[in-house]
């Protein structure tokens, strides 16, 4: 299992352009731990009998998808933190470094 702790929430924030204050960090520690030692409950249970539940609703409720305008690029650019040619610019993920 994924140790959480403050080096991977960081992580996060990195790649997420979020900034956390160490108080919120600390909440996200507890919660994304909460949500893991869940997900460890639900794999040591038996559901070789179980039918897989393709939707968790009998009905869907979802709204009507109707096309609406989409923001202009000056729109979506705006509250972008670090923008370039017209572009959002977010944090490198691959470095292409095989090592």
């Amino acid at each position: 299992m994924v140790e959480v702790n403050e080096e991977l929430i960081k992580r996060l924030e990195r790649l997420s352009l979020i900034k956390l204050t160490p108080e919120e960090r600390e909440r996200m520690i507890r919660e994304v731990k909460a949500v893991l030692d869940f997900f460890d409950k639900i794999n040591s249970l038996d559901l070789s009998n179980v039918e897989p539940l393709f939707h968790p609703l009998a009905e869907s409720r979802s709204r009507e998808d109707s096309p609406i305008t989409g923001l202009s690029q000056e729109e979506a650019l705006l509250n972008a933190p670090r923008k370039e040619n017209g572009f959002i610019v977010g944090p490198r993920i691959y470095s292409g470094d095989q090592s």
